[in-house]
């Protein structure tokens, strides 16, 4: 088939096709009441006569023959008519997303988009007189991010038109006078067949698959998923005509294959698959309508895989899947499920019971997902085609992944349990328990390491992966967004905030497991990004409750019960901020709602309250958090192998998260609903603050931890201070005093002995 190019998409009209698809709405009209006379009159009458002999054995087939092919004759303009209806409907919106990416973005970005021989674009920069220029490494990811964005749509519209050209040849068939051959309700319905049929021939017995699946087919199929992965009618044909096992024994051969001296195109290509693969899941699994209807629990229809499908699945999922074709038969249904599950956004009503069947089994059987060698001891074989997370082998880290994109399912799973029942042989256990371990910081669940060199590169000594993937779903169950989301912080549940209370609890308790060399110490940065998101949970916490209205509400507070709570909270900031990567993301998280809570206290001043009263108040509990994480980051310093290193580490980190600072202000308006002029001297004096104060030089500060650790603290704490009275005087200029009047100076340095005060509080 002819390749559809750019030059086509952008500048071809779709009147013509619409037009088409509205005469042929006529004729499936016309023949809808022509068959329908048909069976009512003469074949009706056919039947009804009173004929004998030779005469009726012809004359009665030869009508009813008729009669059916004028019913036949509608089937087949009904289907011509859904296929050119849906064809013109998809194209012009994907015309229309390319006109705006190659009129709006890419001439606002200055980016010139040239039509290539082969029906692709290419994408240049260009200066503002149309000279090439220098990019910068952001606006070279944005012209790649255009250039692929452009090409996917050429390639999508590509496929709707192969796909309408394969459907209409099956309508029409290949018998000129015999209607009613292949019926299609729409262009979803063609393509998931076809999507369908391509991926069963990877599994029919005889070559391997990618003898069978190469090339185009393979193209096409990436295609027909990538393009409708977010499409219901496609993903649950796509899904239901397959079946839990061949889907799954699909995905495994995809995988598997994909390393066997393969191109790196071709393993793109197998990357893209499993993506599109678990992203189509998720929209086949995802309910429309939001709960079930008890009366219909096991019914099955086009809106999603109900009940019965995943009960199947989780048979599967349980056993080994059939023999392939490199004798791998021990791999099991959720080995190959957790790397679908990495994709997507998943309905709680479909993970959640998979998440609690997948832990039983883990917990029923430890070590069941050993990396186990490929045969003749190949270790290139994995399941997880992702460059990072590891090879796919235990399917937890997958799991976690997925329950990470998926908040409502994340918080439910963490909240939840499995054992206790009657026959599962299983004690009951809290799921946040089997992953961090009882209150002695014990029997947490276990990760097998794997030292193995991969197909996509590099050596992982020290097996993280499901590790981080555990501090992602945390981090999706307590904030009630994914993990690696760009959004605006949300409002917290009380069982978001209940989870939250609780890790803060177990860390505080088991310090030594959560930083350094601790086992669980690869979910320290995640534990930053959630002390981020209750920032103003935990410093109202500091600040004896909130009486003053300095402190956003930000939903369920997490609770803390007084003094206890302080020193918990101390214990958890201190044991974090160990990790450079979350002492970075808290420390810019504090200094933004500091200095929110300052221009709240300066801008919403009673009557009878001093400037220096109420913002010394603001800032003692800032104060209290950056004396806690800088105790932390000392002891992180002192105890690591290089100190010099370890400081340019964290200089490194607080250089990178600073965008913290910028979407705690500028994202983050359900928390901090700042506008104009404000938003901009607020993110901007937050990181300038942070950086010109906390950045060290790595050698000198090194030295000082040695030789007088305390003397360092004392360093710190006036760093800390002289950044919170910046923040004040930006907060107070903004406000519109003047920053050289006497009540404002006073006020300022109310504000640098309170924060000096608040930070003084040492951490055992």
């Amino acid at each position: 088939m002819a390749r559809l190019t750019f030059d086509d998409l952008y500048h071809v009209s779709f009147k013509s096709l619409g037009a088409a698809a509205d005469d042929w709405k006529e004729m499936v009209d016309q023949l809808d009441t022509l068959a329908t006379d048909a069976k009512d009159g003469m074949v009706k009458q056919s039947e009804a006569a009173r004929w004998a002999g030779l005469t009726a054995d012809v004359t009665r087939p030869f009508v009813r023959k008729t009669g059916k092919e004028f019913r036949d004759a509608h089937t087949e303009a009904k289907a011509i008519w859904s296929m050119l209806r849906d064809a013109h409907t998809d194209l012009t919106e994907i015309q229309s997303d390319l006109k705006t990416a190659v009129d709006v973005d890419a001439k606002k970005s200055h980016i010139r988009v040239t039509g290539l021989d082969d029906g692709t674009v290419s994408c240049v920069a260009v200066g503002r007189q149309g000279d090439t220029q220098q990019e910068t490494p952001t606006q070279a990811r944005e012209r790649e991010a255009l250039e692929s964005r452009i090409n996917g749509l050429i390639a999508q519209a590509d496929e709707i038109d192969n796909s309408v050209t394969r459907a209409l040849k099956k309508i029409h068939g290949g018998d000129s006078h015999n209607f009613g051959h292949a019926r299609y309700d729409s262009l979803d319905d063609a393509q998931a067949q076809r999507a369908v049929e391509l991926a069963r021939l990877a599994l029919e017995p005889g070559q391997a698959w990618d003898k069978k699946l190469t090339g185009a087919k393979l193209a096409e199929l990436k295609q027909l998923l990538a393009g409708n992965r977010k499409d219901r009618e496609f993903a649950v044909d796509f899904y239901r005509s397959l079946g839990p096992t061949d889907a799954l024994r699909f995905q495994q051969y995809v995988a598997l294959g994909a390393p066997e001296g393969c191109s790196k195109a071709q393993l793109e290509l197998a990357h893209s698959i499993q993506v599109s693969m678990g992203e189509t899941l998720a929209t086949a699994t995802h309910r429309p309508g939001g709960k079930d209807d008890p009366h219909t629990a096991f019914r099955e229809d086009k809106d999603y895989l109900g009940k019965s499908w995943v009960t199947e699945l989780k048979k599967v999922g349980k056993g080994p899947l059939p023999s392939d074709p490199w004798g791998r038969a021990d791999t099991t249904g959720y080995q190959v499920l957790s790397t679908l599950l990495r994709h997507g956004k998943y309905d709680k009503e479909f993970l959640v019971p998979i998440a609690q069947d997948m832990v039983a089994f883990d917990r029923k059987n430890p070590n069941e997902w050993v990396w186990a060698e490929g045969p003749d001891g190949d270790t290139k074989f994995r399941l997880n085609l992702d460059k990072k997370g590891g090879p796919g082998w235990d399917p937890i880290p997958g799991l976690l992944e997925g329950l990470g994109h998926s908040p409502e399912a994340s918080t439910e799973f963490f909240q939840g349990s499995t054992g206790g029942g009657k026959d599962d042989g299983l004690e009951k256990l809290r799921n946040l328990d089997y992953f961090l371990g009882d209150k002695d910081g014990k029997n947490h669940r276990w990760y097998a390491t794997d030292a193995t060199k991969d197909v996509l590169g590099g050596v992982g000594e020290r097996a993280d992966y499901g590790k981080e993937a555990l501090g992602h779903a945390l981090e999706s169950a307590t904030s009630g967004r994914a993990y690696d989301s760009a959004g605006p912080a949300k409002d917290h549940t009380l069982d978001q905030a209940e989870l939250f209370s609780t890790v803060v609890k177990k860390v505080a308790a088991n310090p030594d497991l959560f930083k350094g060399e601790g086992e669980l110490a690869p979910i320290a940065g995640s534990l930053g990004n959630m002390s981020a998101e209750y920032m103003h949970d935990i410093q109202r916490v500091y600040a004896g409750g909130d009486e003053s209205g300095y402190y956003r509400d930000t939903g369920a507070p997490a609770e803390f019960a007084s003094d206890d709570g302080k020193h918990v909270l101390d214990q958890f900031l201190k044991t974090t901020a160990s990790d450079p990567e979350a002492y970075s993301t808290i420390t810019h998280a504090q200094q933004a709602v500091t200095t929110e809570a300052i221009r709240e206290a300066i801008t919403h001043r009673a009557e009878g309250e001093t400037l220096g009263d109420v913002t010394s108040t603001a800032a003692q509990s800032g104060g209290r958090i950056s004396g806690t994480t800088a105790d932390g980051r000392a002891d992180a310093i002192a105890a690591a192998d290089d100190s010099v290193k370890k400081i340019e580490e964290y200089n490194e980190k607080l250089a990178d998260r600073d965008k913290w600072a910028g979407r705690f202000v500028d994202l983050g308006t359900s928390y901090v609903p700042v506008a104009g002029d404000v938003l901009g001297w607020a993110s901007e004096d937050i990181r300038e603050a942070t950086l010109e104060h906390l950045v060290k030089d790595p050698e000198a500060a090194a030295q000082q931890i040695e030789e007088n650790r305390d003397k360092y603290l004392d360093t710190e704490r006036e760093r800390t201070a002289q950044a919170v009275k910046q923040a004040f005087y930006s907060a107070a200029s903004d406000a519109g005093l003047d920053t050289k009047s006497e009540s404002v100076r006073h006020a300022a340095d109310r504000v640098y002995h309170s924060t000096l005060t608040g930070n003084s509080v040492e951490v055992n």
